[in-house]
C-alpha cells in the first residue's frame, strides 16, 4: 500500500463548523515544519473535474458545484498527498502538509520470478482494462511504478511514488490517479490473465477533459451504462425496469424487493441487504477417510451464492455484497468501497472506463 495518501485528521484543523453545507469551501495550506504557505498546491474534489490552485499565501477557494460528497484532496510535489473526508460541513480548512520522506529504494527490495516488462503488462491489463477505453489509455510516467510478486501468496502488488498521469484518448480525459493500493491474486506462480482469482485497486482521481463533441459523448455514455456506478445508482433509486436491469438468483428471475431495502439518510440512499442469495446444490456423502464421495440421491442443500444481474438483456455481471448496508450518493458512488465485489461484465471494467464521479449529473439524456 502506498503510504503517501493519508487521512490527515492529525494535521488538519477544521474551523468554524457549519450547520448546513456550503457550496464554496475556503482554506489555507501550510508547511507543517515551517508554517510557511505553500503556493500552487493542487486542491481538487476526488473523482471530479473540479479543482483549483493555492495562491502565494497558500489560500484556496473551491466551488463544489453541487458536489458536496467527494473527499477534498490536496497534492503538492514533495509532500504527502492528503485528503479530507466530508469537507463541506466546514466553512474553512487549515491544512499542514508533511514532506514526503519515502525513499525510492524503500518501496520493494529483491528480485522476483518476473521481469519489470512482464509485470508492467499485467498491471496495464488489470488496472486499465482490456476494453476499447482501457486499451486506448497511456500512462505517461510508467517509470514511477514499482512492482513486487510474492511467490508465497502469488500476489502481484504495485505502488507509485507519484500520481499516475493517464491519457484516455477513447473517453477524452487526462486522469491524475494517485494510486493507494493495487493487488492481483493469481492461482499459481503466473501472470496469465485467465489465472487471476481476484484484483483490486483504489486511489484518488482528478479528471481533465481533453475532448468534446457528440462522438466522445457517445463513448462516455457507453462506458457509463452497465457500469458499477450505473448499477448502484439504479439499485438506490429502485429503478430496475426503467434502467433495463434484471436480477437472478440461482439462475431464476428474482424480485429485487425481496433482497434490497432502500431508505433515505442524510441526503444519501442506504441500501440494506435483506437476505443472501442462495442456490440449491447436490448433497454429498463423504467417507471418514475422505476416500469416497458419493451423491445422496434426491437430497439437496442451500448454499450462499452471488447475485446475477443482466443489463439490457446482454451484459451479464456477478454481484456479491460483502457489506450488509451501503450508502450511495446521487451519482452512484458508494461506501464502503469494498462492500461489493463484481464479476463478469462490470468486473472487467477497470480504470480505463472510469468517468468523473459527477458524470451522471451531466447526462441530459440517454440513448
Amino acid at each position: 500500500m502506498n503510504s503517501s495518501v493519508k487521512n490527515i485528521l492529525l494535521f488538519i484543523f477544521l474551523l468554524f463548523y457549519g450547520i448546513s453545507f456550503s457550496q464554496v469551501l475556503e482554506g489555507t495550506i501550510l508547511d507543517k515544519n515551517t508554517s510557511k504557505p505553500i503556493a500552487s498546491a493542487t486542491v481538487y474534489l476526488d473523482g471530479t473535474t473540479i479543482s483549483t490552485l493555492t495562491d502565494e499565501n497558500g489560500v484556496f477557494k473551491i466551488n463544489s458545484k453541487g458536489n458536496t460528497k467527494p473527499d477534498l484532496v490536496i497534492s503538492y510535489l514533495g509532500y504527502v498527498t492528503t485528503r479530507v473526508t466530508n469537507p463541506f460541513q466546514y466553512k474553512k480548512i487549515k491544512a499542514l502538509l508533511e514532506e514526503d520522506s519515502i525513499a525510492i529504494n524503500e518501496v520493494f527490495i529483491g528480485k522476483g520470478p518476473f521481469t519489470q516488462k512482464q509485470m508492467m503488462k499485467a498491471f496495464r491489463y488489470h488496472f486499465l482494462g482490456n476494453s476499447a477505453a482501457g486499451t486506448s489509455c497511456k500512462i505517461q510516467n510508467e517509470e514511477d511504478l514499482y512492482f513486487f510478486f510474492d511467490v508465497e501468496t502469488n500476489v502481484l502488488s504495485a505502488t507509485a511514488h507519484k500520481p499516475l498521469k493517464i491519457i484516455n484518448k477513447h473517453l477524452g480525459y487526462e486522469v491524475n490517479f494517485d494510486l493507494v493500493d493495487f493487488e492481483v491474486k493469481f492461482e499459481s506462480r503466473t501472470l496469465k490473465p485467465l489465472c487471476a482469482k481476484s484484483s483490486l485497486f483504489y486511489g484518488t482521481t482528478f479528471f481533465t477533459e481533453t475532448a468534446k463533441g457528440e462522438k466522445v459523448d457517445h463513448k462516455r455514455i457507453n462506458s457509463y451504462l452497465g457500469s458499477s456506478t450505473h448499477f448502484m445508482k439504479m439499485v438506490a433509486n429502485n429503478s430496475w425496469a426503467k434502467e433495463e436491469y434484471k436480477l437472478y438468483v440461482d439462475k431464476f428471475p428474482a424480485d429485487p424487493n425481496e433482497y434490497f431495502q432502500v431508505t433515505d439518510t442524510l441526503g444519501l440512499k442506504k441500501i440494506k441487504i435483506l437476505k443472501d442469495p442462495m442456490k440449491k446444490v447436490q448433497k454429498f456423502n463423504i467417507s471418514k477417510g475422505l476416500t469416497e464421495i458419493t451423491a445422496e440421491k434426491g437430497k439437496f442443500e442451500q448454499k450462499k451464492d452471488f447475485f446475477t444481474v443482466m443489463y439490457h438483456g446482454e451484459l451479464q455481471s456477478a454481484v456479491d455484497f460483502n457489506a450488509k448496508e451501503l450508502l450511495v450518493d446521487q451519482n452512484g458512488n458508494y461506501s464502503p468501497f469494498n462492500g461489493v465485489v463484481f464479476g463478469g461484465y462490470i468486473g472487467a471494467l477497470k480504470a480505463g472506463d472510469m468517468l468523473p464521479a459527477d458524470y451522471s449529473q451531466n447526462l441530459k439524456k440517454l440513448p
